[in-house]
């Protein structure tokens, strides 16, 4: 009985620190993978990104700090190798030496601090390996920019508001190709704490931020990105994408108050805007005619039975606003048709 009682409270104290082992494999194991993203290329990129995901939301803090260079466990190997720096043995100093040097970008700031370091030894070191870091930083920021849009995949991927602290910094970021996937994470997740960033991303000078950023917008119950949707779409000095995005934006939330507006552009000078404007009228209202409107052709004849057209609509739509505006929202039911975004690499 005793020998049953022992076992037992063995099994007890041991389960724990099992589990919590096995954490700690997993933790590793996640670090592992992202570390890898850094160099991997072709399929391996993929099934790397793949097995990152097939271990759920659990590498989501790991994936965070890393992309929030906060990654603890590899400051504290960085604070460790620095004070390495002034082992008494040769070996050992050598070796921190070496690692520090090939570990890039995440050891520039402690590197840049141990040059100040009192230990003669180590404050030497760390100025020649901050010039080494600083002779390799276009291979280092090739690198980051390779993990980085890799784990913002995986990012967009879950979707989880924990992660818009990593996503509203990497917002900004110098890299063209790390602040699209940044915006598009953001515009995944739509939620109101980023409605800022994604107003400050219209800005950009990128087509397609521009483009990601009115779709993140158009997810949102945000009366302000309502107005500016409809003064895009009533701009024919706007980008064609992204006139269009704001179209397809407001068909998803169901706002039929904009049918004024997309009214106007079924007149537009851009086939691509006119054909837009139309399918959402349609599906704004709800109105099984045409009134003979036709979005092709830009010929004076063309131009002149569009206008027609579009006379009898607004007539149509004056009549039955209140009813319209009256019905239940349909909001979120309507997914934005796959024009709505510009090609890759635009």
């Amino acid at each position: 009985m005793k020998k049953m009682i022992f076992a037992t409270t063995l099994i007890f104290f041991a389960l724990p620190l099992a589990v919590h082992s096995q954490d700690a494999d997993t933790a590793i194991d996640v670090r592992d993978l992202c570390k890898a993203l850094r160099t991997a290329e072709g399929q391996v990129r993929q099934n790397t990104i793949e097995a990152l995901i097939a271990k759920g939301e659990a590498t989501l803090d790991t994936i965070n700090d890393i992309l929030l260079d906060r990654d603890d466990a590899i400051q504290r190997e960085i604070a460790a190798l620095i004070k390495q720096l002034g082992d008494p043995e040769w070996v050992k100093r050598i070796e921190a030496h070496r690692k520090l040097a090939k570990m890039g970008q995440a050891a520039i700031k402690k590197v840049t601090e141990g040059m100040s370091n009192p230990d003669r030894e180590i404050a030497m070191r760390c100025t020649e390996i901050a010039k080494i870091l600083g002779e390799t930083q276009k291979n280092e920021l090739r690198l980051r920019k390779n993990q980085y849009t890799a784990l913002l995949i995986i990012v967009k991927k879950f979707a989880d508001p924990e992660s818009l602290p990593a996503l509203h910094k990497l917002a900004n970021d110098a890299d063209l190709d790390i602040r699209r996937s940044a915006i598009d994470a953001i515009a995944t997740i739509a939620d109101e704490k980023s409605a800022a960033i994604l107003f400050k991303a219209l800005d950009d000078e990128d087509r397609r931020i521009k483009c990601l950023a009115m779709v993140g917008l158009g997810r949102m119950d945000n009366p302000k990105a309502l107005e500016l949707m409809k003064q895009v779409v009533a701009d024919p000095q706007q980008n064609d994408y992204l006139r269009r995005t704001a179209a397809l934006a407001m068909k998803k939330k169901d706002h039929r108050e904009a049918v004024d507006t997309l009214l106007e552009m079924m007149e537009d000078d851009h086939f691509a805007a006119r054909h837009i404007a139309f399918k959402v009228v349609k599906y704004l209202t709800g109105c099984t005619e045409d009134f003979g409107y036709d979005y092709v052709g830009d010929d004076e004849r063309s131009k002149a039975r569009r206008a027609e057209a579009v006379k009898k609509w607004k007539a149509w739509w004056e009549e039955h606003r209140e009813e319209v505006l009256a019905r239940p929202s349909r909001a979120d039911k309507a997914e934005p048709a796959p024009e709505s975004a510009p090609a890759p690499g635009d």
